[in-house]
């Protein structure tokens, strides 16, 4: 690959579809659209909004494949694409305080299908067919725009390891899902 860093990316993203569907696969849909409170979200509403937050940057991809893609007025700043990268994959690292998503990227509220897994998988298998189309061109001077806002702009290179890095903070949220006191099947302990 002409990005070097990308067959590391591309890598995790992978463990992450085979967790997903190791960890969530066998659930019954009672149990993906369990929530712990009504504040908090269900496992399913974890892959959907992964599914949803990424789907976002599609046309991104595309038009960077396809050589579509024209730099905006904000793309062209010097230093706010190195600062919002840095500054966006700190925030969404497993181990930063929980953030409000932005309303596009915001899970369904009500059930979702049991087919949610499945749906994830042929998501991951269609980011991954378009990030790899992007190869051709340099990650890291590419810059690109948030689908959350015309002001914040990144890399390229930092935009595919954005999505990487929040695919694993929510399977990490979902999984905790799973371990909450009354999740359905869980065995009672005296």
């Amino acid at each position: 690959m002409a990005n070097e860093y990308l067959d590391d990316t591309l890598h995790e993203i992978g463990l992450i579809t085979k967790k997903v569907q190791a960890e969530f696969g066998r659930l019954s849909a009672g149990q993906l659209n369990w929530k712990p409170a009504e504040d908090s979200w269900s496992i399913s509403q974890c892959l959907d909004h992964i599914i949803k937050t990424n789907h976002q940057y599609f046309p991104v991809f595309e038009a960077v494949s396809q050589g579509r893609k024209k730099r905006t007025i904000w793309e062209m700043l010097p230093v706010l694409p190195g600062f919002w990268g840095r500054m966006m994959l700190k925030a969404l690292s497993s181990t930063s305080k929980k953030y409000k998503s932005p309303a596009i990227f915001r899970p369904s509220v009500s059930n979702i299908p049991d087919s949610i897994v499945a749906d994830f998988v042929r998501h991951q298998q269609n980011l991954t067919r378009l990030i790899k189309a992007t190869d051709h061109v340099n990650h890291e001077k590419t810059i690109v725009t948030s689908p959350a806002s015309f002001l914040i702009t990144y890399t390229l290179k930092d935009c595919i390891n954005i999505c990487a890095v929040h695919e694993e903070r929510h399977f990490l949220q979902a999984k905790r899902v799973m371990k909450q006191k009354g999740f359905p099947g869980q065995p009672v302990t005296a």
